[in-house]
C-alpha cells in the first residue's frame, strides 16, 4: 500500500509533464504520414540535399537551428564537406519526451559524439536569439531552420539569415500542421522558394 501511494503520489507530481507526453504521443500518431518531432522523410531529405549542394558554393558554415535529438544534424553531416563546418543549435527547453535538460542533452551529444569528432560539427549550446546577438559578425553559407514553429519565431530566424547574408535558407515543417511556419516563409519569400516534402529551400540571387 506505501509503495502504491508513493507512485500516486509521484503521477501527481509530475501530472503536467505527463500531459504533455500523453499529448504528444497523440501528435505523433495523428500525423504518422508527416514528419514530426525532429524525423525526415525521403522527400524531405531531397530538400536539405539541395540546399547543401547549394551552400557549398558558398563560404562560411552551416547553421542548424533548432537540433533536438540529433537526427537531422547528422543527415546534415553526412552530406556536407568536411571542411565546412555545421554549426547546430540547440538549448535543450523542449522535447517531446519531457526528458529533463540533463538528459536531453546527454542524448543529444551521444547522438552526435561521431560527426563532432570526425565531421566537423560543434553544439552552440544556447537560444537562437542569444546566438545571433553573440555572433554579429558571422556570415553562413547555408541556415536551416527547424526549432520554435510559431510565426514570431521563424520570421526572426529567417530575418537573422537575411541580415547576416546567408545565401541559402532553409527549414522544416512546412505543412499546414504548422501555420506559423508556412505564414512566415511565404511572407518572407512570396514564391521564391523550392518544396521537397515538408523542407523549404531559398537562394538569394
Amino acid at each position: 500500500m506505501v509503495d502504491k501511494i508513493k507512485t500516486l503520489g509521484k503521477v501527481i507530481s509530475h501530472q503536467r509533464d505527463i500531459r504533455a507526453l500523453v499529448s504528444n504521443y497523440f501528435t505523433f500518431q495523428e500525423h504518422a504520414d508527416k514528419t514530426a518531432y525532429g524525423s525526415i522523410s525521403l522527400d524531405d531529405e531531397k530538400g536539405l540535399e539541395r540546399g547543401i549542394q547549394l551552400a557549398a558554393d558558398h563560404p562560411g558554415p552551416i547553421i542548424e537551428i533548432g537540433a533536438l535529438f540529433g537526427h537531422t544534424t547528422n543527415l546534415i553531416a553526412s552530406k556536407k564537406a568536411i571542411d565546412k563546418e555545421l554549426i547546430a543549435v540547440e538549448n535543450y527547453i523542449w522535447n517531446p519526451f519531457q526528458l529533463p535538460e540533463g538528459a536531453h542533452k546527454m542524448f543529444l551529444h551521444r547522438t552526435l559524439r561521431y560527426v563532432m569528432d570526425h565531421a566537423n560539427v560543434r553544439i552552440a549550446e544556447t537560444d537562437a536569439a542569444s546566438f545571433y546577438r553573440d555572433n554579429p559578425t558571422l556570415r553562413p553559407s547555408m541556415v536551416f531552420i527547424d526549432a520554435e514553429h510559431h510565426f514570431a519565431a521563424v520570421k526572426r530566424d529567417i530575418d537573422w539569415a537575411l541580415s547576416a547574408g546567408c545565401r541559402v535558407i532553409s527549414g522544416h515543417d512546412y505543412l499546414d500542421l504548422h501555420p506559423g511556419v508556412v505564414r512566415a516563409v511565404e511572407e518572407s519569400f512570396g514564391t521564391d522558394f523550392e518544396v521537397f516534402g515538408s523542407v523549404w529551400v531559398h537562394r538569394a540571387p
